[in-house]
């Protein structure tokens, strides 16, 4: 078996990658639906060239419960995610592999049976990680995983990564919701600029 020497930079999709978009069923922000919903975040394409460029893989890992309730079909996923993909290679970058869990425990008002059930994918549970670390032979304690919940870094904890939580909110504001269940990140910072610095400078 080839020596698990790779390293990794696992990242959440929506609110990272993309922009959010305003559900006004349910008046909450919530994942792009259709190609024409996606927005890149500033300088996403950019952060994962960078890392390419650093010897790490990119690898989205992200929850699309929206799946098990019914309200998106997996031709819609694809067709957000091969939006996305265009507009990140207009900025330079790419990944290099994307997971995605389509399950939710109950599925809410209109659930597709097949996708309802408690799953080891699901973010926080490690599960896409730990799939593409075998696949890929990845090493996960020479890798990050970063995303703006903390349920990300509860999954990049559990996998074994180091941890950068990407958010607007004040360090203080932050700490009101961390508990000793693996919330904690590693790192806490604003933008994915940020979090490129702090991976350069763990590197060097």
């Amino acid at each position: 078996m080839e020596k698990q020497n790779r390293k990794a930079v696992f990242i959440d999709r929506d609110g990272v990658l993309n922009e959010m978009v305003y559900d006004e069923t349910h008046g909450t922000m919530d994942s792009p639906r259709r190609p024409e919903q996606v927005a890149m975040i500033r300088g996403a394409g950019r952060f994962l060239q960078a890392v390419r460029n650093m010897g790490y893989f990119s690898v989205v890992v992200t929850n699309q419960p929206g799946i098990a309730k019914g309200t998106l079909t997996l031709a819609e996923l694809d067709a957000v995610n091969a939006r996305l993909a265009e507009l990140l290679e207009t900025d330079g970058g790419q990944w290099d592999a994307l997971k995605y869990c389509p399950h939710h425990p109950d599925g809410g008002f209109n659930p597709c049976r097949e996708y309802v059930m408690k799953c080891e994918c699901r973010k926080p549970r490690p599960g896409m990680i730990i799939e593409a670390a075998k696949g890929l032979n990845i090493d996960l304690k020479k890798s990050w995983m970063i995303g703006d919940g903390l349920t990300d870094v509860q999954a990049g904890h559990a996998a074994g990564c180091t941890t950068i939580l990407v958010t607007q909110l004040k360090i203080d504001q932050v700490e009101r919701f961390f508990h000793t269940d693996g919330r904690e990140p590693d790192y806490i910072c604003r933008n994915l600029s940020e979090a490129l610095g702090i991976i350069k400078k763990r590197d060097a």
